[in-house]
């Protein structure tokens, strides 16, 4: 409600951040396998006196650094950069709930950088136990920093605590150790091993190494790949035993979820049988293409493990905090007794103008910032009352907005199960003006997850063939009997301004499907 939308035509905003996210992960979780076998080889070539093979992993380091200290640093700025445009609330809300979390991962992220840079850059001037040390700081800081990201984004899919509930207690521990946080632990640290080996199998067979070398290389790579699949396979049991019932429900009604899990399923199959006939079989005839094999294969099963874990999540973005339409859950009682346009810092700025074009009507009146979770404070950082109170800080748009910024004014809003009459005076107004403001709240509240007219999971499209009416009605029951949506959150009058922009970008039915059957009544 206190953010503007981010607009991405046809691809829509989650989308950009799935092309960033799986590029990142695909480099992320290579810095922390990978950062275990650096520490694990070189303590292996020291102990046994192998120049030749601590040689190799000198090249293998700087590729190392140059992959994921550099372009995995870019990507890591990238995730920020793209979630705080679309998902605002939710970054916001996970930063408020988790911050003490973040703080201490910066701090080894930082502890992985000087480690990585002290290992590589002073590969022969270390002492042999003091580089061995290196090694394993860095190996460490990358394995926590992973543990403590996992955490958080674990909360997002279940936000059920194993020790005891976050929405009950409100504590940073009760949210951390989520029910979802050991499965995907484990699933993370198994998905970075294996990964590990393929980025080491196309290394190795890429450089001009000898036989020997390569084919050891290889086959003491065996080991760290079956530790990582065995991970993999407990944490992705464990992920499926501890899913929310919604999510559960929704890998059994969603067609799209379950054709990733498909290739999810035929991409882990072919890199199981491709390690199997390559380096276990015959680790010496193992080539570049058969690497690439194995990296392609990878990057399908992790990309379609990532667009599972977003969708299972609907209708949050995180579980039982905030929906996926960008409001907080204990908001959305409040914001459909008052309207959504009447609830906002932002649409509050349309409904100002507007009242000025027609000043005869009940166009526009103080919008009000509603409260979130309890964490959650207003915008001049003074405390709100809990969930269920029918008094509730508010800031005034327009201009009051300096003054009820500054003072905190407190507005009186319906008591829980009555209603303010819808805006009517909206349907009075000029059919454009009607369309425009259908538009903002097609962007505040669909924007996120749909295209317009055209692109990805278009909404338009979706409702051709039905009437106004029908719109309507479809709109005020989102979540019914589709619970993946979230609840109509406005009220009567702006269900209909956002159903009269939908038909009017709607295409029509095609031709082929109205006329012979219509005409002979056939069924």
């Amino acid at each position: 409600m206190s953010y503007p939308w981010w607009y991405v035509p046809s691809l829509t905003s989650p989308m950009v951040i799935a092309v960033v996210a799986i590029v990142h992960v695909l480099v992320s979780q290579y810095a922390v396998g990978g950062g275990f076998l650096l520490a694990l080889e070189n303590q292996y070539a020291l102990n046994n006196g192998d120049s030749e093979y601590r040689k190799y992993w000198k090249s293998h380091a700087k590729f190392f650094i140059l992959l994921t200290v550099v372009f995995g640093s870019i990507t890591g700025v990238g995730i920020w950069w793209t979630i705080g445009l679309a998902s605002p609330l939710a970054t916001e809300e996970l930063i408020r709930i988790f911050v003490f979390g973040w703080a201490i991962e910066w701090v080894f992220f930082s502890l992985e950088l000087v480690a990585a840079f002290g290992f590589f850059y002073f590969w022969d001037r270390l002492p042999k136990s003091t580089h061995k040390a290196m090694g394993w700081i860095y190996a460490g800081a990358a394995w926590i920093s992973l543990v403590l990201i996992t955490g958080i984004t674990a909360f997002m899919l279940n936000s059920r605590g194993i020790f005891g509930d976050w929405e009950t207690t409100g504590g940073f521990w009760y949210a951390f150790f989520n029910r979802q946080f050991i499965p995907q632990t484990l699933l993370r640290t198994g998905i970075s091993l294996l990964l590990a080996t393929v980025y080491i199998y196309m290394h190795i067979t890429w450089i001009d190494a000898g036989n020997a070398l390569r084919e050891k290389t290889v086959r003491r790579m065996r080991g760290p790949s079956i530790a990582g699949a065995l991970l993999m396979a407990a944490g992705a049991a464990g992920w499926f035993i501890f899913l929310p019932q919604s999510a559960r429900m929704m890998l059994e009604r969603a067609a799209v979820i379950n054709v990733f899990l498909g290739i999810f399923a035929a991409a882990s199959a072919a890199i199981v049988l491709l390690l199997i006939l390559g380096p276990f079989r015959a680790p010496q005839k193992m080539n570049f293409t058969s690497a690439l094999s194995l990296f392609f294969l990878a990057a399908a099963a992790i990309g379609s493990s990532e667009f599972i874990r977003e969708g299972i999540r609907k209708p949050y973005l995180v579980d039982q905090v905030v929906y996926g339409n960008q409001i907080m859950v204990a908001q959305s009682g409040p914001i459909s007794r008052s309207g959504f346009l009447n609830s906002g810092v932002w649409t509050g700025l349309y409904l100002r103008d507007l009242q000025e074009k027609y000043p005869s009507l009940r166009i526009y009146t103080p919008a009000n910032i509603l409260p979130g979770s309890r964490s959650q404070s207003t915008a001049v950082g003074a405390p709100v009352p809990g969930a269920g109170s029918s008094r509730l800080n508010a800031v005034s748009v327009g201009a009051p907005a300096a003054h009820a910024l500054q003072t905190g004014t407190v507005l009186d809003l319906p008591e829980e199960g009555s209603r303010r009459p819808g805006n009517e005076d909206w349907l009075r107004m000029g059919q454009e003006d009607q369309l425009a403001l259908g538009r903002v709240l097609f962007m505040h509240l669909c924007n996120d997850c749909h295209a317009a007219a055209h692109g990805y999971s278009a909404a338009a499209p979706q409702l051709t063939g039905k009437t106004e009416e029908e719109t309507v009605s479809f709109l005020k029951h989102l979540n019914r009997p589709g619970y993946f949506m979230p609840p109509w959150c406005g009220n009567d009058t702006e269900a209909t301004l956002l159903a009269r922009y939908l038909m009017s970008i709607r295409p029509e039915m095609p031709s082929n499907i109205t006329g012979r059957a219509e005409e002979s009544n056939l069924p």
